[in-house]
Protein backbone atom coordinates (compact mmCIF):
# COMPACT_ATOMS: atom_id res chain seq x y z
CA UNK A 1 0.00 0.00 0.00
CA UNK A 2 3.38 2.25 0.22
CA UNK A 3 2.87 2.58 -3.15
CA UNK A 4 -0.66 4.55 -2.99
CA UNK A 5 0.35 6.97 -0.18
CA UNK A 6 1.95 9.38 -2.15
CA UNK A 7 -1.03 10.13 -4.41
CA UNK A 8 -3.33 10.57 -1.55
CA UNK A 9 -4.65 13.78 0.17
CA UNK A 10 -2.35 14.43 3.09
CA UNK A 11 -4.71 13.88 5.57
CA UNK A 12 -5.84 10.95 4.29
CA UNK A 13 -2.18 9.68 3.44
CA UNK A 14 -2.23 9.85 7.24
CA UNK A 15 -5.27 7.97 8.06
CA UNK A 16 -4.17 4.86 5.76
CA UNK A 17 -0.63 5.11 7.68
CA UNK A 18 -1.99 4.33 10.41
CA UNK A 19 -4.03 1.23 9.60
CA UNK A 20 -2.63 -2.03 11.35
CA UNK A 21 0.13 -3.92 9.23
CA UNK A 22 -2.24 -7.04 9.09
CA UNK A 23 -4.63 -4.80 6.66
CA UNK A 24 -2.25 -2.10 5.07
CA UNK A 25 -0.67 -5.38 3.49
CA UNK A 26 -3.99 -6.49 1.73
CA UNK A 27 -5.30 -3.35 0.65
CA UNK A 28 -5.38 -3.14 -3.50
CA UNK A 29 -7.63 0.01 -3.82
CA UNK A 30 -8.39 3.18 -1.80
CA UNK A 31 -11.40 5.15 -2.52
CA UNK A 32 -12.57 8.27 -1.99
CA UNK A 33 -15.99 9.71 -2.62
CA UNK A 34 -17.26 13.32 -2.15
CA UNK A 35 -18.67 13.76 1.11
CA UNK A 36 -18.90 10.06 1.30
CA UNK A 37 -16.54 7.69 3.43
CA UNK A 38 -13.11 6.97 2.80
CA UNK A 39 -12.91 3.08 2.05
CA UNK A 40 -10.07 0.22 1.20
CA UNK A 41 -10.84 -2.88 -0.43
CA UNK A 42 -9.11 -5.46 0.94
CA UNK A 43 -9.57 -9.32 0.19
CA UNK A 44 -12.29 -8.15 -1.86
CA UNK A 45 -14.28 -6.19 1.14
CA UNK A 46 -14.72 -3.23 1.89
CA UNK A 47 -13.82 -1.43 4.64
CA UNK A 48 -13.89 1.78 6.65
CA UNK A 49 -11.68 3.88 9.22
CA UNK A 50 -10.70 6.40 10.90
CA UNK A 51 -8.33 9.44 10.94
CA UNK A 52 -6.87 7.75 13.58
CA UNK A 53 -6.57 4.60 11.56
CA UNK A 54 -8.70 2.77 13.29
CA UNK A 55 -11.33 -0.09 11.55
CA UNK A 56 -14.52 1.57 11.84
CA UNK A 57 -18.23 1.15 10.95
CA UNK A 58 -19.35 3.05 7.87
CA UNK A 59 -20.86 6.04 9.60
CA UNK A 60 -17.78 6.61 11.62
CA UNK A 61 -15.25 6.73 8.47
CA UNK A 62 -13.14 9.70 7.43
CA UNK A 63 -14.98 11.87 5.11
CA UNK A 64 -13.70 12.91 1.89
CA UNK A 65 -14.01 16.86 0.74
CA UNK A 66 -14.24 18.69 -2.48
CA UNK A 67 -10.15 19.58 -1.32
CA UNK A 68 -9.26 15.84 -0.45
CA UNK A 69 -10.17 14.96 -4.63
CA UNK A 70 -8.48 18.01 -6.02
CA UNK A 71 -5.72 17.53 -3.97
CA UNK A 72 -5.39 13.48 -4.91
CA UNK A 73 -6.31 14.73 -8.50
CA UNK A 74 -2.84 17.11 -8.65
CA UNK A 75 -1.01 14.48 -7.08
CA UNK A 76 -1.67 12.03 -9.55
CA UNK A 77 -1.46 14.44 -12.32
CA UNK A 78 1.54 16.37 -10.95
CA UNK A 79 -0.89 19.93 -11.31
CA UNK A 80 -1.19 19.57 -15.10
CA UNK A 81 -4.58 17.69 -15.30
CA UNK A 82 -4.47 19.12 -19.26
CA UNK A 83 -1.47 16.59 -20.38
CA UNK A 84 -3.62 13.91 -19.28
CA UNK A 85 -6.49 14.67 -21.49
CA UNK A 86 -6.71 11.08 -23.33
CA UNK A 87 -6.56 8.98 -20.08
CA UNK A 88 -9.06 11.34 -18.50
CA UNK A 89 -11.16 10.51 -21.58
CA UNK A 90 -11.23 7.10 -21.04
CA UNK A 91 -12.13 7.59 -17.29
CA UNK A 92 -8.94 6.86 -15.47
CA UNK A 93 -5.16 8.15 -14.81
CA UNK A 94 -2.50 6.21 -14.48
CA UNK A 95 0.45 6.83 -12.15
CA UNK A 96 3.11 4.96 -10.53
CA UNK A 97 4.52 1.66 -12.64
CA UNK A 98 1.24 -0.46 -13.54
CA UNK A 99 -1.16 1.61 -11.43
CA UNK A 100 -4.65 3.18 -12.42
CA UNK A 101 -6.78 5.87 -10.68
CA UNK A 102 -10.31 5.66 -11.73
CA UNK A 103 -12.38 8.99 -12.22
CA UNK A 104 -16.44 9.72 -12.02
CA UNK A 105 -17.92 12.84 -11.82
CA UNK A 106 -19.98 14.86 -14.06
CA UNK A 107 -19.31 14.37 -17.88
CA UNK A 108 -18.33 17.19 -20.34
CA UNK A 109 -19.63 16.56 -23.81
CA UNK A 110 -19.24 18.27 -26.73
CA UNK A 111 -21.01 17.33 -30.52
CA UNK A 112 -22.28 14.52 -28.19
CA UNK A 113 -18.48 13.33 -27.82
CA UNK A 114 -17.22 13.15 -24.60
CA UNK A 115 -14.17 15.09 -23.59
CA UNK A 116 -13.60 14.52 -19.69
CA UNK A 117 -14.88 16.17 -16.58
CA UNK A 118 -16.65 19.14 -15.30
CA UNK A 119 -16.62 18.38 -11.44
CA UNK A 120 -15.15 14.88 -10.14
CA UNK A 121 -17.12 13.16 -7.43
CA UNK A 122 -14.88 10.13 -6.95
CA UNK A 123 -11.42 8.59 -7.66
CA UNK A 124 -10.48 4.94 -7.01
CA UNK A 125 -6.59 4.16 -6.76
CA UNK A 126 -5.67 0.75 -7.69
CA UNK A 127 -2.44 -0.88 -6.91
CA UNK A 128 -1.49 -3.08 -9.62
CA UNK A 129 -0.10 -6.78 -8.50
CA UNK A 130 2.82 -8.63 -10.18
CA UNK A 131 3.00 -12.27 -8.87
CA UNK A 132 5.33 -13.80 -11.77
CA UNK A 133 4.50 -17.37 -10.62
CA UNK A 134 0.69 -16.73 -10.76
CA UNK A 135 0.21 -18.11 -14.15
CA UNK A 136 2.70 -21.09 -14.52
CA UNK A 137 -0.09 -23.98 -14.74
CA UNK A 138 -1.97 -21.13 -17.30
CA UNK A 139 1.54 -21.11 -19.42
CA UNK A 140 1.76 -24.81 -19.04
CA UNK A 141 -1.33 -25.43 -21.29
CA UNK A 142 -0.60 -22.45 -23.86
CA UNK A 143 2.57 -23.74 -24.71
CA UNK A 144 1.14 -27.48 -24.75
CA UNK A 145 2.04 -28.56 -28.26
CA UNK A 146 3.13 -25.21 -29.79
CA UNK A 147 1.78 -21.30 -28.45
CA UNK A 148 -2.02 -21.63 -28.34
CA UNK A 149 -4.36 -18.56 -27.83
CA UNK A 150 -6.07 -18.05 -24.70
CA UNK A 151 -8.75 -15.64 -23.45
CA UNK A 152 -8.99 -14.64 -19.55
CA UNK A 153 -12.57 -13.84 -17.81
CA UNK A 154 -13.78 -12.99 -14.85
CA UNK A 155 -16.20 -10.31 -12.92
CA UNK A 156 -14.46 -6.81 -13.04
CA UNK A 157 -11.25 -6.99 -10.30
CA UNK A 158 -11.07 -10.64 -10.22
CA UNK A 159 -7.72 -10.83 -11.45
CA UNK A 160 -7.82 -10.59 -15.03
CA UNK A 161 -4.83 -8.13 -15.30
CA UNK A 162 -2.53 -9.65 -12.74
CA UNK A 163 -2.81 -12.85 -14.58
CA UNK A 164 -2.15 -11.53 -17.86
CA UNK A 165 0.82 -9.65 -16.35
CA UNK A 166 2.38 -13.28 -14.98
CA UNK A 167 1.46 -14.89 -18.56
CA UNK A 168 3.59 -12.09 -20.10
CA UNK A 169 7.16 -12.54 -17.72
CA UNK A 170 6.78 -16.10 -18.23
CA UNK A 171 6.49 -16.45 -21.83
CA UNK A 172 8.64 -13.54 -22.41
CA UNK A 173 11.99 -16.03 -21.10
CA UNK A 174 11.26 -17.81 -23.99
CA UNK A 175 9.01 -16.11 -26.54
CA UNK A 176 8.58 -12.60 -28.22
CA UNK A 177 6.06 -11.24 -26.41
CA UNK A 178 4.15 -7.66 -27.13
CA UNK A 179 1.60 -5.99 -25.14
CA UNK A 180 -0.89 -3.04 -25.94
CA UNK A 181 -1.49 -1.75 -22.90
CA UNK A 182 -3.82 1.08 -23.66
CA UNK A 183 -4.57 1.59 -20.31
CA UNK A 184 -1.18 1.87 -18.69
CA UNK A 185 -1.49 -1.31 -16.74
CA UNK A 186 -0.41 -4.53 -17.98
CA UNK A 187 3.23 -3.50 -18.77
CA UNK A 188 5.02 -3.18 -15.27
CA UNK A 189 8.76 -2.82 -14.42
CA UNK A 190 9.34 -6.45 -14.09
CA UNK A 191 8.76 -7.06 -17.58
CA UNK A 192 11.23 -5.26 -19.16
CA UNK A 193 13.18 -8.16 -18.06
CA UNK A 194 12.50 -10.15 -20.81
CA UNK A 195 11.66 -10.24 -24.18
CA UNK A 196 9.28 -7.87 -23.94
CA UNK A 197 7.62 -4.82 -26.21
CA UNK A 198 4.90 -2.41 -25.00
CA UNK A 199 2.68 0.22 -26.57
CA UNK A 200 1.25 2.15 -24.40
CA UNK A 201 -1.68 4.56 -24.25
CA UNK A 202 -2.83 3.50 -27.79
CA UNK A 203 -6.24 2.33 -28.25
CA UNK A 204 -5.92 -1.50 -29.19
CA UNK A 205 -7.35 -1.16 -32.72
CA UNK A 206 -3.99 1.53 -33.53
CA UNK A 207 -1.66 -0.78 -31.19
CA UNK A 208 -2.40 -4.24 -32.65
CA UNK A 209 -1.46 -4.04 -36.05
CA UNK A 210 1.33 -1.53 -35.34
CA UNK A 211 2.81 -4.10 -32.98
CA UNK A 212 2.38 -6.72 -35.24
CA UNK A 213 4.33 -4.63 -38.71
CA UNK A 214 7.40 -3.06 -35.96
CA UNK A 215 7.70 -5.51 -33.63
CA UNK A 216 7.22 -9.20 -35.64
CA UNK A 217 5.81 -10.73 -32.24
CA UNK A 218 5.26 -14.43 -31.25
CA UNK A 219 2.78 -13.41 -28.56
CA UNK A 220 0.60 -10.61 -28.35
CA UNK A 221 -0.82 -9.81 -24.85
CA UNK A 222 -4.03 -7.04 -24.23
CA UNK A 223 -6.55 -6.72 -21.57
CA UNK A 224 -10.26 -6.07 -21.81
CA UNK A 225 -11.67 -6.46 -25.02
CA UNK A 226 -14.21 -4.23 -27.21
CA UNK A 227 -16.29 -4.98 -30.29
CA UNK A 228 -14.15 -2.68 -32.02
CA UNK A 229 -10.87 -4.53 -31.36
CA UNK A 230 -12.16 -7.27 -33.23
CA UNK A 231 -11.11 -6.78 -36.88
CA UNK A 232 -7.73 -5.37 -35.92
CA UNK A 233 -7.05 -8.34 -33.54
CA UNK A 234 -8.49 -10.91 -36.39
CA UNK A 235 -5.79 -9.33 -38.69
CA UNK A 236 -3.11 -10.35 -35.49
CA UNK A 237 -4.39 -13.82 -35.85
CA UNK A 238 -4.04 -13.81 -39.65
CA UNK A 239 -0.38 -12.78 -39.16
CA UNK A 240 0.41 -15.93 -37.62
CA UNK A 241 0.29 -13.91 -34.37
CA UNK A 242 -0.45 -15.90 -30.81
CA UNK A 243 -3.33 -13.70 -29.00
CA UNK A 244 -3.77 -14.00 -25.48
CA UNK A 245 -6.37 -11.47 -24.36
CA UNK A 246 -9.16 -10.79 -21.43
CA UNK A 247 -12.76 -9.53 -20.97
CA UNK A 248 -15.27 -9.67 -18.32
CA UNK A 249 -17.80 -12.47 -18.01
CA UNK A 250 -18.89 -14.37 -15.34
CA UNK A 251 -18.86 -17.96 -17.03
CA UNK A 252 -17.67 -19.32 -20.37
CA UNK A 253 -21.34 -19.59 -21.54
CA UNK A 254 -21.70 -15.76 -21.21
CA UNK A 255 -18.51 -14.91 -22.29
CA UNK A 256 -19.49 -16.71 -25.74
CA UNK A 257 -22.90 -15.29 -25.65
CA UNK A 258 -21.01 -11.74 -26.64
CA UNK A 259 -21.42 -11.67 -30.52
CA UNK A 260 -18.22 -10.50 -31.37
CA UNK A 261 -16.04 -13.25 -29.00
CA UNK A 262 -18.18 -16.16 -30.44
CA UNK A 263 -17.17 -15.07 -33.88
CA UNK A 264 -13.40 -14.73 -32.99
CA UNK A 265 -13.27 -18.51 -30.92
CA UNK A 266 -15.32 -19.75 -33.51
CA UNK A 267 -12.43 -18.46 -35.87
CA UNK A 268 -9.61 -20.31 -33.66
CA UNK A 269 -8.46 -17.58 -32.00
CA UNK A 270 -8.90 -19.13 -28.56
CA UNK A 271 -8.69 -22.94 -28.29
CA UNK A 272 -8.11 -21.97 -24.23
CA UNK A 273 -10.24 -20.31 -21.91
CA UNK A 274 -9.29 -19.09 -18.34
CA UNK A 275 -12.11 -18.61 -16.17
CA UNK A 276 -10.82 -16.54 -12.73
CA UNK A 277 -13.28 -17.54 -9.58
CA UNK A 278 -13.13 -17.26 -5.90
CA UNK A 279 -9.85 -16.36 -3.98
CA UNK A 280 -8.20 -15.79 -7.76
CA UNK A 281 -7.52 -19.41 -8.25
CA UNK A 282 -8.27 -20.11 -11.97
CA UNK A 283 -9.30 -22.91 -14.37
CA UNK A 284 -7.67 -23.59 -17.95
CA UNK A 285 -10.57 -25.50 -20.42
CA UNK A 286 -10.48 -26.08 -23.62
CA UNK A 287 -12.80 -23.68 -26.01
CA UNK A 288 -16.10 -25.68 -27.28
CA UNK A 289 -15.86 -23.35 -30.27
CA UNK A 290 -12.63 -23.63 -31.94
Amino acid sequence: MNRLLPYLPRRIALAAARLPDAVRAGVTEIRLRLGGPVSATVGGRNRFFTAEGRLCALEAALQCTEDDLAECVALLTGASLYSFGDALRAGFLPFGDGCRAGICGDAAVRDGVFTGFTRIYGVNLRLCGFFKDYGESAVRFIRRGGLKGALVYSPPGGGKTTLLRSIAYLLSREYRVAIADERYELFVPELRHGLTDALCGLKKGEALPLLCRSMSPQVIICDELAAEDEAPLAGCLNAGVCVIASAHAESADGLLSRPFIRRLAESGAFPLLIGIGEGFKYKVEECSLC
